[in-house]
């Protein structure tokens, strides 16, 4: 018999008692990739321009290849929008390598894929003020540093 398979049963689980947090004003949508290396810059830009307070007033959407590759996963961006009426949307994607493009994909073409996929959000979502985030690397002086590019479509 194998052991693993008794360990998903119900009895099996942990209990941890944590802090409840109420639940923040929900005001903005970012879809990010899941890689890390870019996310404080792309949220920090986020905020700024969205004109957020905190990180707890927007949702977060993070997989492998950011929007261009979730461009047909619309749950949550779905929920925020027709449900917490959220109206400020970010959408944004990375260079210097994504995992969700793959190795040998240039930072242009997966800025281009991200760029067509933003109009289609735009589209999709037209009371919302949408922010479009590249971020990639640069090099100056043997010194390595993130830029973010950013367009934004604001609602009046």
């Amino acid at each position: 018999m194998n052991d693993q398979a008794n360990v998903l049963n119900e009895e099996n689980w942990v209990i941890q008692r944590c802090t409840f947090t109420e639940e923040p004003p929900t005001r903005g949508f970012l879809q990010l990739c899941a890689d890390r290396r870019f996310h404080k810059c792309i949220m920090d830009r986020f905020q700024a321009d969205a004109r957020l307070a905190s990180p707890d007033h927007y949702w977060i959407h993070a997989d492998a290849g950011g929007t261009p590759k979730m461009e047909c996963s619309r749950t949550a961006p779905d929920y925020c929008y027709y449900k917490k009426y959220v109206r400020l949307m970010g959408w944004s994607a990375h260079g210097d390598v994504c995992g969700g493009f793959g190795d040998d994909v240039p930072d242009d073409e997966i800025k281009r894929a991200l760029l067509v996929t933003a109009r289609r959000k735009i589209e999709d979502y037209p009371d919302a003020s949408h922010y479009v985030y590249f971020a990639t690397t640069m090099k100056e002086g043997g010194v390595s540093y993130a830029v973010v590019h950013c367009l934004i479509c604001a609602k009046d």
